[in-house]
């Protein structure tokens, strides 16, 4: 069975009111249509993907993409999703998606193709968590319906594709705001698929704010910890510390090789913060051990003071310590292809601290480094682990009074390690651990 994916990218955004249109602003450093796209590709399951462009951007996307299918959009959404629809000649099974929307989920593609290849027609819809009215003039209430009846539609909107392209042929609305609205009109039914509260379509300036806001969020991870470790060889980097020395208990519980680096009671000896000292540890562990399977970088520094009264050496020990170390390690080691890269950052990078500002700063560079070196090496696995507070020496050192209750354990820390280490198809992820 052929599925093609079709992504509206042809509207000229005029309730954005910007002269470019929505889904070629910036988000998260790629086109906002080129998000959703990515979405696409990444899913697997499509043998083709059509992307309907604006005619103005035609010769622009193309060569963004020579891979992809790109065909003039309509004067209006029904005439674009028709043009797509009639590019997908061959196709079983078409998906219709907003360019808009670059937070579909793997999950939801998944079950509009399966639903569509047994109903023949589906929409992505959510419950409505707000009460609806309506209203004639906009003035006062004419009835308030049950809410718990209402959903909202979002998109995908899948179909077999003679269904579809017969509804529309039929069509006499003009400029239907979605594909179901012609399938429903015919008779046909349309079964839903549960959507999901962040599959936002972006409308508005607000909307590409928050979407910034989600795509800088921690993200949703359910990290699989079917692989396995046992028998592989990996590199902690400040493997003394409260954090570091429960990564190696854990690793060698599961059967790996925890090869600690500290500035002592360590199995190579170097300061995190000498590029110098790092080179030199793991040019030794690739003499002795070969190329290993992954890196944890857990070195760093937390002291609580404000940027005035730092010394020139404290500034250079607190960058050097929370993010040069890790950058210093990366480059350094001696990785096989499709081993592990794990940067432990903390939960300050969303937020400057007051009296830590180079701390929180240093670790929001951290998580950017770590994604940034995620694309340049795709065939690695570069995440940034993101805890919350964690109950060491080194934080208690600098909050004695605080609750411990409240804090994570190394031990806790170290779980999601190992789970991300057991972890392998995940990339350029930032995930938050929380107690």
């Amino acid at each position: 069975m052929k599925i093609v994916g079709i992504i509206l990218m042809a509207g000229q955004g005029m309730r954005f009111g910007h002269a470019l249109p929505k889904q070629f602003h910036r988000l998260s450093g790629k086109a906002v249509y080129e998000q959703t796209l990515e979405v696409f590709e990444n899913a697997k399951v499509f043998h083709s993907i059509i992307l309907v462009c604006h005619p103005d951007f035609i010769d622009t996307v193309q060569k963004m993409h020579p891979h992809i299918q790109v065909i003039p959009g309509g004067a209006d959404r029904q005439a674009s999703s028709l043009a797509g629809i009639r590019a997908a000649a061959d196709a079983d099974i078409v998906v219709i998606h907003d360019g808009a929307r670059p937070f579909v989920t793997k999950r939801i593609l998944y079950e509009n193709i399966e639903a569509a290849k047994i109903h023949g027609a589906v929409n992505t819809c959510i419950p409505s968590s707000d009460t609806i009215v309506q209203s004639k003039d906009g003035l006062s209430i004419n009835t308030i319906p049950k809410r718990s009846e209402y959903w909202r539609g979002q998109t995908p909107q899948s179909f077999k594709r003679d269904l579809i392209l017969k509804a529309h042929e039929l069509a006499s609305l003009s400029n239907a705001t979605d594909d179901c609205q012609l399938v429903h009109k015919m008779g046909h039914p349309v079964h839903i698929v549960m959507g999901d509260e962040r599959n936002i379509k972006i409308t508005s300036e607000l909307d590409l704010f928050l979407a910034e806001q989600l795509m800088r969020k921690s993200q949703d991870v359910t990290l699989q910890t079917k692989g396995s470790i046992f028998g592989k060889q990996f590199a902690i980097v400040g493997g003394n510390s409260d954090i570091g020395k429960e990564i190696c208990k854990q690793l060698k519980e599961a059967g790996a090789k925890a090869i600690s680096i500290a500035r002592s009671d360590s199995d190579f000896t170097a300061d995190g913060s000498s590029y110098a000292q790092i080179k030199k540890a793991f040019s030794a562990i690739e003499k002795q051990h070969g190329p290993i399977d992954g890196v944890v970088n857990c070195f760093g520094k937390l002291l609580i003071k404000g940027v005035r009264e730092l010394s020139e050496d404290e500034m250079h020990e607190l960058i050097d310590s929370n993010l040069m170390s890790a950058v210093y390690s990366c480059k350094a080691a001696c990785v096989k292809k499709g081993g592990s890269l794990i940067n432990i950052a903390s939960s300050s990078y969303f937020r400057g601290r007051a009296n830590y500002a180079l701390y929180s700063s240093a670790k929001a560079a951290l998580v950017n480094f770590t994604q940034a070196l995620a694309e340049e090496w795709p065939e690695m696995q570069i995440n940034a682990l993101v805890p919350t507070r964690v109950n060491t020496k080194m934080r208690k050192s600098c909050f004695p009074s605080e609750d411990t209750s409240l804090l994570l354990t190394p031990k806790k820390v170290a779980e999601s390690v190992i789970s991300l280490l057991k972890e392998n198809q995940l990339t350029g992820s930032v995930i938050e651990v929380r107690p």
